[in-house]
């Protein structure tokens, strides 16, 4: 049976929507009769999630050494006759042996781009002929812009899905409100600094709670607001990562993204269609959604922010999103959006 290796450098200790996209591939693919094999960092070896997902697909764990990648990528790729790789947040870990292990080899590499590039401007030559990629899946037109713009060919627009089942059927977490959500433990890119200044200076009274979930940086993030405020102000909760992400949102009375740029913003689309009010930065992946409600704000604009935040919370939620975002951003159509990018070449189609 032909396969096609998902290549992830993903570790986190929580399935998340990410596994779940993968799955519904894999589903895909079996459903036409190809199997799905899965690599992942050695790091990712004790994850609870890792060892179900054993059960179900062959799973490997790429070890350190580029040598000995590079070799366990070859032997995979013989063993299950892989004729598609299709890689996920990759560094030079995973695609220098990559590169070693399809040398000589016609099976084509979909690099699948889920943020902007981080490499530099000088670099960017040697990044190519490395990740030697036979097309690019994109998930924003910034994102798509910015590949081309580095030299990367056949960049291609495949926003990414949501599992929305994943949000219903939670248990209400006990919170203060109005409860203000927001994702993202980088002060900086998600314009948690902005949303910070925005409630000190804004909200004396405090009446608003600023919850941030941190995913698996929480050390990181009360680091950062012991360094600002001397310690966690209490009007600010980090919320610890929790695969029941729904409760999450099904506590909040305003979702805030003030990022001042990102890749798909799946949060957003997660919040949509969860009918939150929505408060959100001026940038072009969030205009992208192109969502039915939502209230904006100029970043990197304290005011502006609070202000949009404040209009948010008097709409008593924002329906017009769900059934928009239940269509738009399913994991049905990503996956069929997904698949025939797979297959560079027509006699590799599915």
């Amino acid at each position: 049976m032909s396969s096609v290796l998902e290549l992830m450098h993903y570790a986190a200790p929580y399935e998340g929507n990410f596994l779940r996209s993968i799955r519904a591939l894999a589903q895909a693919l079996r459903e036409r009769g190809m199997q799905t094999v899965l690599v992942f960092p050695e790091k990712a070896r004790e994850r609870a999630w890792a060892q179900r997902l054993g059960t179900e697909y062959p799973v490997y764990f790429l070890p350190r050494g580029t040598a000995a990648a590079a070799r366990l990528l070859r032997s995979v790729c013989r063993k299950h006759d892989v004729v598609s790789v299709h890689s996920h947040f990759v560094d030079s870990h995973f695609y220098l042996p990559l590169r070693l292990a399809l040398f000589g080899k016609a099976v084509p590499h979909i690099y699948h781009a889920h943020s902007l590039p981080h490499f530099s401007r000088g670099s960017m030559a040697l990044r190519r002929q490395l990740v030697h990629a036979s097309r690019v899946l994109c998930v924003s037109r910034a994102v798509q812009s910015a590949y081309t713009a580095a030299g990367f060919s056949d960049c291609v627009l495949v926003p990414n899905g949501v599992d929305f089942g994943r949000l219903r059927h939670t248990q209400p977490l006990a919170c203060r409100h109005p409860f203000v959500l927001m994702f993202g433990y980088d002060f900086s890119i998600k314009g948690i600094d902005v949303a910070l200044d925005a409630f000190a200076r804004y909200d004396p009274a405090h009446r608003f709670t600023l919850g941030i979930c941190v995913a698996g940086h929480y050390e990181q993030a009360h680091a950062a607001l012991c360094a600002r405020f001397g310690e966690v102000p209490a009007w600010v909760e980090l919320l610890p990562p929790r695969e029941d992400i729904g409760a999450y949102y099904g506590a909040a009375d305003v979702f805030l993204s003030a990022s001042r740029t990102e890749g798909m913003p799946y949060a957003v689309s997660e919040a949509a269609y969860c009918g939150l009010p929505l408060a959100l930065s001026d940038i072009g992946p969030h205009r992208e959604l192109s969502l039915p409600r939502a209230e904006w704000f100029p970043q990197p604009d304290a005011a502006a922010l609070f202000d949009a935040v404040c209009r948010a919370a008097e709409t008593g939620g924002m329906p017009e999103n769900t059934a928009y975002a239940a269509q738009r951003f399913s994991l049905d159509a990503w996956t069929q959006s997904v698949l025939p990018q797979l297959f560079p070449k027509k006699e590799r189609s599915v």
